[in-house]
């Protein structure tokens, strides 16, 4: 029996009937620009072939029914109950979402079956998920599928994401995740002002490798909430002197000023990462646009080095993995993505020795650590998608 026949079947076993629509949502890496994107900075994320995919179909209720493959658990939401509050449970952004996008339509809910490749933490696992609830509930809301030319809806929605995170479940995120994930390939976004473009993709000479390091993100939720509130007490601080479309577009020239109102080193660290951090993407969008991959490589690793010693939000694995990454000759860059503190790292690597490469950071990873990192390619993907079966 094929996966895409089981994955029908259990959909059936579900939920009594069988699904006539399937959702695509891709899980996303930060080639560069990290902890900027609530700093109003300019980031420069890529969807992945890593994703979440989902069954959907109209029940003809007014409830929601999701399972979920990676907790084996049917949850049921009620739109119309406005005054269900935070569960700390995975169905908190089902509820979130479904409240955010003011769904309260007779009539108009649905069954989606979820299931997941995107195990490894920093690859926006949540920021898919929603992505893929926000899908489902506008072709229930409308009957039509989201087209990908439809770029203001798709900011749209992504807004919708953003705000069920920051709203209902409490985390602080920025808009990069879900923008990346419902825009798709490899865009430089501007976070303050919702632009984007879209960038030339990596030669096919090279390619990304994400480097799992086996370890939890434990510290990821409490550390970003705690780097967003050291941001907030820095622009409070300079006062009048802060740009007003974020301390990311802060200009290198007045760095210097800057940092001598801040009191401490903690603070100076910061904003020297977000400013650096800033001119790092736009430099790696010059490299892209001239084929300069080398020195995109370089501008990787000079941000993770800003991310371990500035900004404080890398670990002793993500540490290690792309220093071994770094030793091998396949690669031109390495540093953490996403939020830190565990979870995952990227490299930028000539395509033709990737296996190589995984071989040696493989053996070399479990000598110095005791753990087996996962070592995988991924490529640029296209945007969140729903289409009929």
């Amino acid at each position: 029996m094929s996966s895409t026949t089981a994955f029908n079947d259990a959909f059936k076993e579900a939920f009594g009937h069988v699904a006539s629509h399937q959702i695509i949502a891709p899980g996303r890496i930060n080639l560069i620009g990290e902890h900027i994107d609530y700093c109003g900075g300019q980031v420069m994320p890529m969807a992945i072939d890593q994703n979440t995919t989902a069954l959907f179909r109209g029940n003809g209720g007014s409830t929601i029914r999701v399972y979920s493959d990676r907790y084996n658990e049917l949850v049921t939401v009620v739109p119309h109950d406005v005054l269900i509050k935070k569960r700390d449970h995975w169905s908190d952004y089902v509820q979130g979402l479904l409240r955010e996008s003011t769904h309260r339509s007779i009539n108009k809910g649905f069954d989606l079956l979820v299931r997941s490749t995107l195990d490894s933490g920093g690859l926006s696992s949540s920021s898919s998920f929603l992505a893929l609830l926000a899908l489902a509930n506008h072709f229930a809301l409308t009957g039509e599928s989201v087209s990908a030319s439809d770029k203001g809806l798709r900011l749209q929605l992504a807004l919708d994401c953003q705000r069920t995170e920051n709203s209902f479940v409490g985390i602080p995120s920025g808009i990069m995740d879900p923008a990346s994930i419902l825009l798709g390939g490899l865009i430089q976004l501007d976070c303050n002002t919702l632009k984007y473009s879209q960038l030339n993709p990596l030669p096919d000479e090279y390619c990304i490798i994400i480097l799992d390091t086996s370890t939890p993100r434990s510290l990821a939720g409490s550390g970003y909430a705690e780097r967003v509130q050291e941001v907030r007490a820095i622009e409070k601080i300079l006062g009048h002197d802060r740009p007003k479309n974020g301390l990311a577009n802060l200009d290198p020239n007045q760095l210097s000023m800057a940092l001598g109102k801040l009191p401490g080193t903690t603070l100076k660290r910061r904003l020297k990462h977000l400013v650096s951090e800033q001119q790092r993407v736009l430099e790696a969008a010059g490299c892209l646009a001239d084929g300069n991959i080398t020195s995109l490589g370089q501008l990787m690793s000079e941000s993770h080095e800003s991310l371990q010693s500035s900004y404080e939000v890398s670990s002793p694995e993500l540490d290690v993995i792309t220093s071994i990454s770094r030793q091998h000759s396949a690669t031109l860059g390495s540093r953490m993505t996403g939020a830190g503190f565990g979870g995952c790292a990227i490299s930028l690597c000539h395509r033709e020795l990737a296996d190589e490469h995984n071989r040696f950071v493989s053996e070399a990873y479990f000598q110095s650590t005791g753990l087996q990192a996962g070592l995988y390619i991924t490529d640029t993907a296209l945007p969140a998608s729903i289409q009929s079966i």
